[in-house]
């Protein structure tokens, strides 16, 4: 039995739970505000290594919190752009799809870290191959998820980020756009969906875990990139956490939620590198 169906849907133990808020506010001040990602990370990487050398039950929620931590720090450093010409589109080396590439690598090398030093199995990340139907289920949510996003982004994220339009009809764009939307579909769900969710729970619950990481997950997505109502915003991918959350502990794996994360991510790069 994985590990996550053999957790309490409410906290074991209250004073744990109590404790395990501490790292949970701390993400949602790193990612309201962005001044504060740096200074996060850091009282993180502090509270982590203290709970951990105490063998402390909390230090599955300050573990769990770190990689996180990490992903949104790095948006302290600006980002690169793509050429203005649309040059970068189709080029495997995009700068937009190798930067996204990177951040993957290094908050997944900082899980994997943390994971060696926890001794947590695979399971406490819903790192798991799941049943045959589930599988099938993957395949079909990336194959209809990906050209569904691409015709519907512009639509969507106009309430939210004013006119976006690009060029569908560059092929080779989609080399990058794969590139950029496993890196991040991979990673986010690992992360908040595995870490923030899985390792939590052990202090937490299901219960409050599910909410924590679907709240930090929505903060995550607002900043000053919206032009819209960031709080509606927020509140909608507040509620995708909370679907994706619950699929993954139905189907005690990740793999749904990533194949659909990845299809509904290529739009994304579009955006960033084939704009017109």
């Amino acid at each position: 039995m994985p590990h996550i169906r053999r957790l309490a849907a409410f906290p074991p133990d209250w004073r744990d739970f109590g404790r395990s808020l501490v790292p949970f506010a701390l993400l949602a001040l790193a990612a309201s505000f962005p001044l504060l990602r740096l200074p996060v990370l850091v009282a993180l990487v502090a509270g982590t290594g203290v709970a951990i050398a105490r063998g402390a039950p909390v230090r599955w929620a300050w573990a769990a919190a770190l990689p996180v931590a990490v992903s949104l720090a790095w948006y302290v450093w600006a980002a690169p752009v793509s050429a203005p010409d649309g040059s970068d589109c189709a080029n495997p080396w995009s700068p937009v799809a190798t930067w996204r590439a990177l951040q993957a690598i290094v908050v997944l090398a900082t899980l994997t870290f943390l994971t060696f030093t926890l001794r947590a199995p695979r399971s406490s990340l819903l790192l798991r191959w799941p049943a045959r139907p589930v599988v099938r289920w993957s395949i079909v949510g990336f194959l209809v998820s990906g050209p569904v996003a691409l015709v519907l982004g512009p639509i969507v994220a106009r309430p939210f980020f004013g006119v976006v339009e690009y060029d569908v009809a560059v092929i080779g764009a989609l080399i990058p756009a794969l590139v950029f939307a496993v890196a991040n579909g991979i990673m986010e769900e690992l992360i908040y969906r595995g870490a923030l969710l899985g390792w939590s729970s052990k202090v937490m619950g299901v219960g409050p875990a599910l909410v924590g990481q679907a709240v930090v997950f929505g903060l995550a997505h607002s900043g000053s990139d919206v032009l819209g109502n960031d709080i509606l915003l927020s509140l909608g991918l507040f509620l995708a956490g909370v679907i994706a959350g619950l699929v993954a502990i139905r189907t005690r794996s990740l793999l749904l939620p990533i194949a659909v994360h990845i299809g509904l991510d290529i739009p994304i790069y579009y955006a960033f590198a084939c704009a017109t």
